[in-house]
């Protein structure tokens, strides 16, 4: 290691160890699980703080052979046969879960429509993305039935210079919807909001054709950019670094790279709106919560500023990184690029924020399972189950559950950076400069470490 390193190598170790008190895990709403998080918070930054460490010491060749660059379409490509099939079966299933939502069960618990919207695919499918690839591909509900009307065939195109705004603008109402609404998981209530939104999204499918679920359809973004992160090659299954994708992909401009931020950001304030803190900042008693309605407009902008203050936080330490090695004509390139690096912490957040709901709740999905209309059927032969929270009362159980959540902040941050460094290597060539340049990038990782840990740790009102 070079004497100009040493001091780059102190400050990162340094400023892993500084950390404050933290003294209880919460899970499931107003569980309040007792565990040494402190000390897991500690020794958690400390990993992050190492593997940058080790982007200083460890050879180029390493990175660029364990991610070689390589050119990848955010499209993707898929043969129309099956996808047809199984998307159609996907609008068929949907159909079916949207009458429920009208006719079945009042209770979100019992009803299949929320428990399929807001466990399976807002909390399981991109799980299932990260891991095994564009799954949303074969299954969303509008392809197939594009592709059996029209044929390619529409009659307007979508403006390039719109980028992927469309794509932002619907999955940031989306996300309002989902996170600040008074009754979301409403059966009736999200019945006509889910039945519009598909009505939309095919409306402007026929005007604009595949290219708005390519651009202007959120979550079909959003799905692809986190199928990148699967440690599986598109098309013959090979392993490969998880990740891959993101160090592979060109540059397809700032409005993905926005796009791609907001995801963190949006994440991120999904729990930080249940926090204790939260909740003193706009004047609410944790401890007599009013309900979401006497939130609602405070957590709208919550969550807007967050998406405005993660990307100008990012963007400040991409340009600083530049500045050190005197390229801030590349702003735009690298911040592109970097933002990208972005979507494993995405990720991890996701997993650790949903476990214990989707623990919870899955169990409820499979007793709606097995009777979807409460008419004393039982077709899973699950008459005499009983959901059961048994786990977040023992001990060893909540160690595990916490460590997973723990875990999986930890392993997407060491990642992050991974990819960051060869995005670098990539972009410029040689260590010193690839280093220099992600100084302030690595300070944010390991600073986004910690406040990670820290929102996983916090007492929730809600």
């Amino acid at each position: 290691m070079t004497r100009s390193l040493r001091p780059i190598l102190i400050w990162l170790v340094v400023a892993g160890c500084i950390g404050g008190p933290v003294y209880a895990h919460v899970s499931e709403s107003a569980l309040v699980l007792l565990l040494p998080t402190d000390m897991y918070i500690g020794f958690g930054v400390a990993a992050v703080v190492v593997t940058v460490a080790l982007t200083l010491l460890v050879p180029p060749w390493v990175f660029l052979k364990l991610l070689p660059a390589a050119e990848v379409s955010v499209a993707g490509r898929l043969r129309e046969g099956l996808p047809t099939l199984t998307s159609l079966a996907a609008f068929a299933l949907l159909a079916g879960l949207l009458t429920l939502g009208f006719v079945g069960p009042h209770d979100p618990l019992e009803n299949l429509l929320p428990l399929f919207i807001f466990t399976l695919w807002w909390i399981c499918l991109p799980l299932l993305q990260a891991v095994f690839g564009d799954v949303w591909a074969w299954i969303n509900p509008w392809s197939g039935l594009l592709r059996l009307l029209f044929r390619g065939r529409h009659p307007f195109h979508l403006p390039e210079r719109l980028g992927y705004l469309p794509a932002m603008l619907t999955y940031l109402l989306v996300s309002l919807y989902a996170l600040t609404d008074i009754a979301p998981e409403d059966p009736d209530r999200l019945a006509w909001m889910v039945g519009g939104y598909w009505l939309f999204t095919f409306v402007m499918a026929a005007l604009f054709g595949p290219e708005w679920l390519r651009r202007g359809e959120g979550y079909s973004v959003f799905f692809r950019l986190i199928a990148w992160i699967s440690p599986f090659t598109p098309g013959n299954f090979r392993l490969r670094f998880p990740g891959k994708g993101v160090s592979d992909a060109p540059v397809f401009g700032i409005s993905l790279a926005v796009f791609s931020v907001s995801l963190l950001a949006t994440g991120s304030f999904d729990g930080l709106n249940e926090t204790f803190w939260w909740m003193g900042q706009i004047g609410i008693n944790p401890l007599e919560f009013p309900g979401r309605s006497a939130v609602t407009v405070e957590n709208r902008l919550g969550l807007i500023g967050a998406i405005v203050l993660l990307n100008v936080v990012f963007a400040i330490c991409v340009w600083a990184g530049l500045m050190l090695i005197g390229k801030s004509g590349d702003f735009h390139r690298l911040y592109c690029r970097l933002a990208m690096t972005l979507l494993p912490i995405a990720v991890g957040y996701h997993l650790a924020h949903y476990l214990t709901p989707a623990l919870v709740n899955l169990q409820y999905v499979a007793k709606a399972l097995n009777d979807p209309m409460e008419a004393g059927l039982n077709l899973l032969w699950l008459k005499d189950f009983y959901v059961t929270t048994g786990f977040f009362n023992q001990h060893h159980t909540v160690e595990i559950i916490w460590l997973t959540q723990a875990f999986s902040i930890i392993i997407a941050h060491m990642i992050a950076v991974v990819l960051a460094h060869a995005i670098a290597l990539q972009e410029f060539g040689t260590h010193k400069a690839a280093v220099y340049s992600q100084i302030p990038v690595a300070l944010f990782m390991v600073f986004y470490t910690y406040f990670g840990l820290w929102l996983l740790a916090s007492p929730l009102a809600l």
